[in-house]
Order: structure tokens, then C-alpha cells, then sequence
């Protein structure tokens, strides 16, 4: 009975707190604190029953710890459903994305929401320790694909913010080098050279970019493994790519900054 409660607790590793916008995704933000919050409860009850089970072995206990870990696994799928749910409200409001690149992240959402719904109706039907023990397999073994699907719509988000800050970049870059244009004929040649060597490294800085977007974008679409941590392994490379993608773009920005400040100073 020891080692077969033990294996009741699926550990929700994946629950990154993710910073919200609009109204419907801060609602969805504050359910998903809530669910996260009667989870821990609910977690604690079944450890406590578990613990007086183990003790006393009557069937009293047994039966409470049972009841508890019914209520525990409930709470724990929809605490998974309320995440979802954030991720999907996170989707529909990330500019950055496209229909298409946003449709493909919440297909995957609805299909592992309707694998907690359809899983939520087997705990119902729980009647014995050998029956929850088998139903919360069921989600223990489906975790990894899970917990894929979210790591790459997480991914998927961070890189839909960076496509609106890139897309700025681009129209700014644009309107930089056309004000430029505009003013060639009233700096001197050597002020000149220097705009022009200045334009190339903001130029490169949006190249430095799309080179590590695209690697972002390769690493997420293979983002699975045979473990856990394999998928954490390739996730911290994704995370770093995305801050040097990040990177890229401050520094161009801030160049840009400086070009104009040079533009406007009078020989």
C-alpha cells in the first residue's frame, strides 16, 4: 500500500507563472492561482490520510485515503486544464504570432485538454486503491507529452514577443535609413562613412537575430525526448537563444538611438 500510494503524486513541474495582458487572461490568471492554490490543499489532506493509513491500517483509514487521493487527482487535472486554458488566453493575444502559428499551439492545447476530460471521468469511477493506482498511471505515462506540448507553446509565446519587438525594429531601421537618405547631401563624407559603417552593424544586429530565431524556431518543433530532463536540457538552450535573440535586438535599438543623436549634431 506504501509503494503503491506513493505513486499517486505527479509533481506539476512545468507551471511557469506567466505575466498576462488583457482582462480574459488575467481572469485566466487568477483561476489558474486559484486551482494551484486548492490543489496544494487538497495535497495536503491526501498526505495526511496517506500518513494515518500507513499507521493504523484500519478501513476507515483507508477509505478516507482514498477518498482523498480521488479529490487530489480531480484537483490536480484541473489545475493542468486552468494552465491550459492561460496558455490558450496567452495565444489568442500574442501579436507576434500568426493565425496559423497560433492554431497549431491550440490544437495541441484542445488535445490535451480532452485527455484531462476524458481522465477526470475515470477518477469518478474509482472504487479501490488499485483503481486510482491505475488511473493516475494513466496520466503519469501521457506527463511527457504533456509536458512537450506546453514547453513548446511556452517557447512559442516568448518568441511571438520578440516578432513584435522585431517587427518594430525593422519599421524603425526603415525610417532611419530613409531620414539618412534624406540628409545625405548636408554632412561631410567623413560623417557620412561613419553612418554608413553605423547602418551596417544595426543591420547585423537584426541578421544576429533572425539567426537565432530560426534556431529557436528548429529546437522548439524538435522539442522531445525520452526523459524529463532531456526536454530541460534542450529548453535551457532555447531560453539562451532566446535571451541573445533579445540581446541582439537592445543593442541595435540602442544604436539606432546613438546614430540619431549623431544625425542631429552640427559639425
Amino acid at each position: 500500500m506504501k509503494a503503491i500510494l506513493s505513486l499517486l503524486i505527479v509533481v506539476i513541474l512545468f507551471l511557469t507563472p506567466i505575466h498576462f495582458i488583457s482582462a480574459t487572461a488575467e481572469t485566466a490568471y487568477q483561476d489558474y492561482l486559484f486551482q494551484y492554490d486548492q490543489y496544494r490543499l487538497k495535497l495536503n489532506n491526501f498526505k495526511v490520510a496517506r500518513t494515518e493509513y500507513l499507521k493504523f491500517q484500519t478501513l476507515l483509514a483507508e477509505t478516507t485515503a482514498l477518498d482523498t487521493v480521488k479529490t487530489m487527482m480531480m484537483q490536480r487535472n484541473a489545475l493542468l486544464r486552468a494552465y491550459l486554458l492561460l496558455l490558450t488566453e496567452k495565444l489568442n493575444e500574442n501579436k507576434g504570432l500568426t493565425t496559423n502559428d497560433k492554431q497549431v499551439y491550440q490544437t495541441i492545447i484542445q488535445n490535451e485538454n480532452t485527455f484531462l476530460v476524458n481522465h477526470t471521468k475515470l477518477i469518478g469511477s474509482i472504487s479501490s486503491v488499485s483503481d486510482a493506482t491505475d488511473v493516475s498511471k494513466q496520466l503519469e505515462s501521457h506527463y511527457l507529452v504533456l509536458y512537450a506540448g506546453v514547453r513548446q507553446t511556452l517557447t512559442t509565446l516568448s518568441l511571438g514577443e520578440l516578432i513584435t519587438r522585431n517587427t518594430q525594429y525593422k519599421a524603425t531601421f526603415d525610417e532611419l535609413r530613409t531620414l539618412v537618405e534624406l540628409n545625405k547631401q548636408t554632412v561631410t563624407p567623413e560623417k557620412q562613412s561613419t553612418i554608413d559603417r553605423w547602418l551596417l552593424q544595426i543591420n547585423n544586429k537584426q541578421n544576429l537575430y533572425q539567426q537565432k530565431a530560426e534556431q529557436i524556431i528548429t529546437a522548439n518543433s524538435q522539442l522531445k525526448g525520452n526523459t524529463q530532463t532531456e526536454m530541460d536540457e534542450v529548453s535551457v538552450t532555447i531560453q539562451k537563444n532566446l535571451n541573445e535573440a533579445k540581446q541582439y535586438l537592445s543593442e541595435g535599438t540602442a544604436f539606432m538611438q546613438e546614430l540619431v543623436t549623431l544625425m542631429q549634431y552640427k559639425e
